[in-house]
């Protein structure tokens, strides 16, 4: 196999939720309130069990072909050709996934904390730390992320408990005001940014230890990381309100600003902002580490250490292209980033589950 490292499962599961929580941390609330408006933290609710649910279509799917990932497992279903064509598609995704993700730290950093630093300097110093990661492997990021994670959840919580002071319900008033539509888009949404973005659990499960209840663990663990992005939600609506919580772009980092108990303990956005590197840093990584095995699994490689620093040349050169502005990703990007992702995350991992649900039934029928 091209990795040798395992991860255990309880490294998978904190990788998980650094993967669904991620960038989405600081953009989910105003992603999901400008499609569902006032009813976006009960869309986001409501994308908890259904994100589960699309979780553990990925994890049947996976344990479906054990010991492949999705490169090979798109070639046993679809055949050589046509899996080739799909798992092109899919390294395309994590490849722009991680140049689009360095590009949103340098875009929140140079506008919000540095403001007088060149963003290529920024991108130049998150991609330099992605790829020393990935070149430690894969069993040191699943450590690193043991780690690190109850720091992201102890910041979030203090955020959320330092804010609710400042709570008006009535912020979240008048329910189901909108259309079914926006309604259902919002449901969308809470389901595909956190989970569907998460597709690239098909490329860690082949190198983790399998035990009974790996599957639930994961599966509990997306469940986790969708929890905290509707906290997120649903405290920015309450203090902020829907309006303002749409039409603010990184509208977290605006909430740990409005912190101030006795005038003493306030100006914590630091501590926010750190926590959203965090989680970005690991879904970064985990993107380029997949899109590098992915790469060495397509073209049969005996290893795929010597394409990480190309890779992560190729993500530098990318993310400085890829948008102008992080206002340009916002009303460009964002609407279409969305069907982008519905098909990677719920059409093609379906047709493959469904595609090897028939083709197990007509070889039992045969048989």
């Amino acid at each position: 196999m091209l990795e040798q490292g395992r991860l255990g499962t309880r490294q998978l599961a904190t990788l998980t939720i650094m993967m669904v929580v991620g960038d989405m941390m600081m953009i989910y609330p105003s992603v999901i309130t400008s499609y569902a408006k006032q009813d976006a933290w009960i869309c986001a609710l409501i994308g908890i069990p259904l994100g589960m649910g699309l979780m553990a279509m990925f994890i049947k799917l996976g344990n479906a072909y054990p010991g492949q990932n999705l490169v090979s497992i798109s070639r046993s279903i679809l055949g050589y050709w046509p899996g080739t064509l799909l798992a092109l598609f899919y390294l395309y995704f994590f490849m722009v996934g991680a140049a689009t993700q360095t590009r949103e730290v340098g875009d929140f950093m140079t506008t919000q904390i540095f403001q007088t630093t060149p963003i290529r300097v920024v991108i130049l110093l998150f991609t330099v730390a992605i790829v020393w990661a990935v070149i430690h492997g894969l069993e040191s990021l699943g450590r690193s992320s043991e780690l690190l994670l109850p720091v992201l959840i102890i910041f979030i919580i203090v955020l959320v408990v330092c804010l609710l002071p400042q709570v008006e319900v009535s912020n979240l008033k008048p329910i189901r005001e909108n259309s079914s539509v926006s309604f259902a888009q919002g449901i969308l949404v809470s389901i595909i940014y956190p989970i569907g973005e998460a597709v690239p659990i098909l490329m860690l499960l082949p190198y983790t230890a399998k035990t009974s209840h790996r599957s639930l663990d994961i599966i509990l663990a997306a469940g986790i990381g969708n929890l905290i992005l509707s906290s997120l939600v649903t405290i920015s609506m309450l203090v902020l309100g829907a309006f303002l919580t749409q039409h603010i772009i990184y509208a977290s980092f605006i909430l740990s600003q409005k912190i101030n108990i006795g005038d003493f303990f306030q100006r914590i956005e630091a501590l926010m902002a750190s926590a959203w590197l965090i989680s970005t840093y690991f879904k970064a990584c985990i993107y380029l580490y997949v899109f590098v095995l992915g790469t060495a699994e397509l073209f049969n490689m005996k290893q795929y250490r010597n394409l990480i620093l190309p890779t992560g040349l190729l993500i530098f050169g990318l993310s400085n292209v890829i948008a102008p502005g992080i206002t340009y990703i916002i009303i460009t990007v964002v609407p279409y980033w969305v069907d982008w992702d519905t098909t990677i995350g719920i059409i093609f991992p379906g047709l493959l589950l469904v595609i090897h649900w028939i083709k197990s039934f007509s070889h039992q029928k045969k048989s």
